[in-house]
């Protein structure tokens, strides 16, 4: 493999987050990209890029993969591929990954993972939580962002969350209608990765500018799509039939779905945002986010 010290591996390179750092960061200035993929064909603009193919379990593979790799963006969660057992996955994934590259010798590891709430967490939460910490034990530097939601036109959060607004005229919101959140725009997060390579080890929150309840984001989409929206105050939460109805509604993944709507039941509010502060991005609004990704 090239021998240079800009090099930088992107796990999850296919994925919603990851497909928009590769790209971003294919425009930065003596910037080689390598990726690591279970599945080439999926890359949306493969020329240009060194590709390693084969699974994060591997770990002399991945060993390969990081060699004179300065910074590794790790972006992977078992989640997204509808696992049962994602929280013992994510775990097992991260050692491997803290073992090879503490083998390579890598300088720098940047994580996304998700704001922790004040009380107890859903599993989803709990797992980022536990693989931060894990990758926080390699030998490299460690810069980890903790968002909440990701807006974004293939966020699944957001996408689904649209979804339901544009298919449901009347909206029944169970007892979290009215945490808070901030959700964050993706191109903003992504700005936010690739100043990563250079700010001081750390872990940080980012986040949008707004504080909004869930059920005042789905009025700002009705508004956006122009559609007729009424809500009805449910008393109740069920993650595993909210799931198993925003799956129905959105032809969505039941099984991503429900491990998401567990994480709604707590206020998702950071006291220190650091998106501006340390990585030098303005946040974008609420609405001008949804409206770029619902492409109106």
């Amino acid at each position: 493999m090239t021998n240079t010290q800009s090099h930088v591996l992107v796990t999850g390179a296919t994925g919603f987050v990851g497909a928009h750092l590769v790209s971003m960061l294919r425009e930065q200035p003596e910037t080689r990209v390598r990726v690591l993929v279970r599945d080439a064909a999926k890359l949306r603009q493969p020329d240009g890029l060194d590709i390693v193919e084969g699974d994060l379990g591997d770990e002399t593979l991945v060993r390969d993969a990081l060699d004179d790799v300065a910074t590794a963006y790790y972006l992977v969660h078992s989640m997204e591929a509808g696992n049962d057992d994602f929280s013992r996955e994510d775990q097992e994934l991260a050692e491997g990954f803290v073992r090879a590259s503490d083998a390579a010798g890598v300088g720098r590891i940047v994580y996304l993972g998700g704001i922790q709430p004040p009380g107890d967490g859903s599993e989803h939460l709990d797992s980022r939580l536990e693989v931060e910490e894990t990758l926080g034990g390699a030998r490299a530097d460690l810069v980890a962002l903790r968002a909440s939601m990701v807006v974004g036109a293939q966020s699944a959060s957001f996408r689904a969350l649209a979804r339901i607004v544009e298919r449901l005229p009347v909206l029944a919101l169970p007892s979290w209608r009215e945490r808070c959140t901030q959700p964050v725009f993706i191109d903003d997060v992504v700005q936010a990765l690739v100043a990563a390579r250079s700010v001081d080890p750390g872990r940080y929150d980012i986040a949008g500018p707004d504080r909004l309840s869930f059920e005042r984001m789905t009025e700002v989409i009705a508004e956006i799509l122009g559609t007729s929206h009424r809500s009805v105050d449910l008393p109740f939460s069920s993650p595993r039939l909210e799931g198993a109805a925003a799956a129905l509604v959105t032809d969505g993944d039941r099984e991503l779905l429900t491990p998401l709507m567990a994480g709604l039941d707590e206020d998702l509010i950071v006291e220190d945002n650091s998106l501006e502060a340390v990585f030098g991005v303005v946040a974008t609004s609420f609405e001008e986010a949804a409206r770029r990704s619902l492409d109106i």
